[in-house]
């Protein structure tokens, strides 16, 4: 795709268009998990799922074939190895934020199908 900026014309693929689409939306600060406490745990833990949710994005966005290759059981396996990383990472964790993590990452698709449908709102058509 080629884009007129500042005068001048350049060239941006389409990779380059999902990041700063990712990149630019109301997601990008944080995963948007409503923390009770915050902390080196809680921060942890939020930019692995908003890693994760950017990165199965982008696959979506790019009608990527590996967009189909997770499931319920391999998020959830994900999710207790994110939150066993974190503790060890933080020195400690926080039963509370485990399981609000829990629940939060229960709605992967949801997160997924959402950011998705925001960036293709505002992607300009090819």
């Amino acid at each position: 795709m080629v884009r007129k900026l500042a005068g001048g014309w350049i060239a941006m693929s389409t990779g380059t268009l999902l990041w700063v689409a990712v990149a630019s939306s109301d997601d990008a600060q944080a995963a948007g998990i409503g923390w009770e406490s915050n902390g080196p745990f809680q921060a942890c833990l939020d930019a692995r799922a908003k890693r994760w949710i950017d990165a199965r994005v982008e696959l979506v966005v790019s009608d990527s074939p590996a967009a189909g290759d997770v499931d319920d059981l391999a998020v959830a396996k994900w999710t207790i190895q994110v939150i066993d990383g974190c503790k060890a990472r933080a020195g400690s964790g926080d039963p509370a934020s485990e399981q609000l993590f829990g629940r939060y990452m229960a709605h992967w698709r949801e997160h997924i199908d959402r950011a998705a449908a925001e960036i293709r709102r505002r992607l300009p058509p090819d």
